[in-house]
């Protein structure tokens, strides 16, 4: 099972999304332990000095007074007990001797003198409290807290503080501090949410807006494949990402040039072929034996076919520098005149919804080509147009053998031939459906082949998006 999203906008949404909660949490805490602090701090004087208090007025008190007036300061949360002896209240926890020897310290502080004074901090049972005192029975969460961190909770236990008065009598005093109940977390609950829902709504228009960029620029690679005439990319986005588009507009111009001075390389070695074949069949021509200076002839003619393919491979795109309205049923009707007019069977049905933007003998030679190599497969070719307003299709299909799956994408590839017998009569040079795809790709569209069904012939189809057509060409490219 994939834990992690497989887009980066979603693992940065996650991580930043981690990091927002565990901060938000935290802080949540930490706030609660630094309230928990500070109110114990106030509630341990308030103590301390109640309890002071109360032994300095009873240490002036005679002993048969003394009872009204306990009866007096007791309530829920206090309560005081005379005795002649110290009581024992057992063994406490290790991690409360601290705050015992402080409240004693700050005891001892408030009564300004120096009476026997020890504090134990400690649970009791309903048979130990005294009369009126209503101490809270702790729920084991709230006792494991109060334990290790009393301050947060200190009114699940309660203070007991013996004082040795004057005449020696022992008073004993109960004091439970304040608190605030775990259930005030409840309340923070909602707030938390609220908060976090915050964070993570605006972590995530700011991811959006990173990887909105990434998009744009992955988007323009795959459209510098597809439509080498588009538009440099707008440098828009913060300065890292603008330095990459920056960068990528650069690489782009940097391979439209140099595809650019390569297919000039190769046009100018096919065009300078020309003149050493024209002598080679001047030469052909004085042969005195007829076989060879026929097997000359024929080498020499397939070594011309394929020069003059090259050139046209090359010059398939480049030599219009601005698109032009394209009536596309008049270029396909003109077409199937021309062969028409060769005696071959090429005919054409439906009708574009309106020109297209387009380089039109670019186009024509794309079209052409297809229609060739139907009719030098399947002996005749039938036209079809299609337009929905977003994308024009049109098909050629013959009624030849088709093309085996596994080499539908490898007909594409320049001057492969599925004849092998280099018969330039039967196979031809390789290079025709190369420079259809060439040409619709240039446009934006592409070139794609399937057998028909049930083996009744080959489709090619060539698609033309509509959205292209506004592309201008700003640096032609054969």
């Amino acid at each position: 099972m994939r834990l992690l999203p497989r887009s980066l906008f979603g693992r940065t949404l996650l991580v930043l999304s981690a990091g927002l909660v565990f901060a938000e949490v935290a802080s949540q805490v930490l706030n609660f332990f630094d309230r928990g602090s500070g109110v114990y701090r106030l509630t341990a004087q308030q103590t301390a000095l109640r309890i002071a208090q109360s032994a300095r007025i009873l240490n002036r008190l005679a002993p048969q007074e003394r009872d009204a007036v306990i009866n007096e300061m007791v309530g829920p949360d206090f309560g005081v007990v005379l005795s002649k002896v110290p009581i024992s209240l057992g063994q406490g926890f290790a991690e409360h001797d601290r705050y015992e020897r402080a409240l004693a310290a700050l005891i001892t502080f408030y009564l300004r003198s120096q009476w026997g004074t020890s504090v134990d901090i400690t649970a009791l049972g309903r048979e130990r409290r005294p009369r009126h005192y209503e101490a809270v029975d702790a729920t084991p969460l709230e006792q494991w807290i109060a334990r290790h961190f009393y301050f947060v909770l200190p009114g699940a236990f309660s203070v007991v503080a013996q004082i040795t008065l004057e005449d020696g009598t022992n008073t004993v005093f109960y004091a439970r501090m304040p608190q605030e109940p775990l259930s005030r977390l409840e309340s923070l609950l909602p707030r938390l949410l609220l908060n976090i829902a915050i964070f993570v709504a605006l972590g995530a228009l700011a991811v959006r807006m990173i990887t909105r960029s990434l998009e744009r620029l992955a988007r323009a690679a795959a459209q510098f494949g597809a439509d080498p005439e588009g538009e440099p990319m707008p440098e828009t986005g913060p300065s890292e990402v603008r330095s990459v588009i920056r960068a990528f507009n650069r690489m782009r111009l940097q391979v439209h040039d140099h595809l650019l001075e390569r297919a000039q390389m190769l046009g100018a070695i096919s065009h300078d072929l020309q003149t050493p074949i024209t002598r080679l069949r001047l030469r052909a021509e004085m042969l005195e034996d007829p076989g060879r200076r026929a097997k000359f002839l024929r080498d020499l003619d397939e070594m011309e076919a394929m020069t003059d393919s090259a050139l046209e491979f090359c010059k398939s795109v480049g030599n219009e520098l601005e698109r032009h309205p394209i009536d596309v049923q008049a270029l396909v009707e003109s077409l199937c005149g021309d062969w028409f007019e060769a005696r071959r069977d090429v005919s054409a049905q439906g009708s574009p919804r309106g020109p297209y933007s387009g380089h039109p003998q670019a186009l024509r030679r794309c079209l052409n080509n297809l229609i060739e190599n139907a009719l030098r497969y399947g002996e005749r070719a039938r036209i079809t147009i299609e337009d929905d307003g977003k994308v024009l299709r049109i098909a050629v299909r013959d009624d030849g053998p088709g093309i085996p799956e596994q080499e539908i994408e490898h007909v594409f590839e320049p001057f492969f031939r599925l004849e092998r017998s280099r018969n330039r009569e039967s196979g031809g040079t390789g290079l025709g459906l190369a420079i259809a795809r060439k040409v619709a790709r240039w446009h934006g569209g592409d070139v794609h082949l399937r057998n028909a069904p049930e083996g009744m012939g080959l489709i090619a189809e060539l698609t033309l998006p509509r959205s292209a057509e506004t592309a201008v060409l700003r640096h032609p490219v054969a």
